[in-house]
């Protein structure tokens, strides 16, 4: 009789297990939930639960950008709940039926900075001021050069991407790729660069404003709302049976994002949140040293329900796909929380 119960119990705890019940997910940290973020700005959007209660509810870890969507990916993916770029999570969980989304977290954090000498780029009449010159463009291939692409299509500016052979032409924008490494004033190949936050203020301050703030693309694309960059999601059966804990993580952000920018809060603060969250002996692209008021408002961190986002979201999935060589597919009306 004891054998058959013990044989009973250890089935129903696979059972429990195999539907992802969150006991049987906690691990050693006794958290009952799983949270992954790349790191950079949305490693800022949920810095406050590291430093609050929060913290031991959401387990949250901070991993490296490039490999964010494997903790959502396969049968039994690791993250209860995740941040990541909105073009991946449309491609990979659009469907809706392993993951909802939940809201937009960040709306951009892409600028485009200039050598001395050349024109700022204020708002879309001066876009025409890039014809003929040649724009150098980290992460030319993903989110940043597609935005900045749909910027330039949008406002009907023809561009020519430098790749295969291709030569710099006068009547259209030039597009180069360029690491984070490339983007110097003394890159004689370049005119402007579209470099993100913090690296953007770093450049300017360690150039002593050789490379400067030209342009903002967050206005150049949308005005004041910017554009939906990182967008939140939770694993579909914690969104439908747990409603307390889905908008425990959702408040979670707007939390976040008035402690980031209190004046009480310290650089070394918001930078120790995110190192005590990041995995392994990763850098964290945020620091004490790069952080500032500024700079988190450059990086666009305003949690935006899907009352009010998801529209903004379909259209730039849409933009995207007409831009890039990679079809992103288009979200499906139950992927939306």
């Amino acid at each position: 009789m004891k054998k058959i119960f013990v044989v009973i119990t250890t089935l129903i705890l696979c059972v429990v297990c195999a539907l992802g019940i969150s006991a049987c997910k906690r691990g050693d940290s006794g958290k009952s939930y799983n949270v992954y973020v790349p790191d950079g700005a949305p490693a800022l959007s949920v810095a406050g639960i590291g430093a609050a209660s929060l913290s031991t509810k959401f387990d949250v870890k901070v991993v490296k950008a490039d490999t964010i969507t494997s903790y959502v990916g396969g049968n039994n993916p690791r993250a209860d709940f995740a941040v990541l770029p909105v073009n991946a999570a449309v491609k990979l969980l659009g469907n809706g039926e392993k993951y909802k989304l939940l809201g937009t977290v960040t709306h951009g954090n892409l600028f485009l900075m200039k050598k001395q000498g050349g024109q700022d780029i204020s708002d879309r009449e001066d876009l025409a001021k890039l014809t003929g010159k040649t724009i150098g463009v980290i992460n030319l291939a993903n989110v940043p050069g597609l935005t900045f692409k749909v910027i330039l299509s949008d406002n009907g500016i023809p561009y020519n991407e430098l790749k295969d052979g291709a030569e710099v032409v006068t009547d259209k924008v030039n597009l180069k790729s360029v690491t984070a490494q490339e983007a110097t004033p003394a890159n004689a190949d370049c005119d402007y660069f579209v470099v993100p936050e913090p690296a953007a203020s770093t450049k300017q301050a360690a150039t002593q404003g050789k490379l400067s703030f030209a342009g903002n693309l967050q206005t150049l694309y949308g005005g004041e709302n910017g554009y939906p960059q990182a967008v939140a999601v939770a694993r579909a059966e914690i969104a439908s049976s747990n409603k307390a804990a889905t908008d425990e993580f959702i408040a979670s952000f707007a939390s976040t994002r008035e402690w980031l920018l209190s004046e009480d809060t310290s650089a070394e603060s918001i930078a120790n949140a995110v190192k005590s969250m990041t995995e392994g002996d990763m850098a964290p692209t945020f620091t004490a040293a790069n952080l500032s008021k500024e700079v988190i408002s450059n990086c666009g961190i305003r949690f935006t329900d899907n009352k009010v986002g998801k529209i903004d979201i379909q259209q730039f999935i849409i933009k995207l796909n007409a831009v890039s060589a990679n079809a992103w597919g288009e979200p499906e009306e139950k992927f939306f929380y």
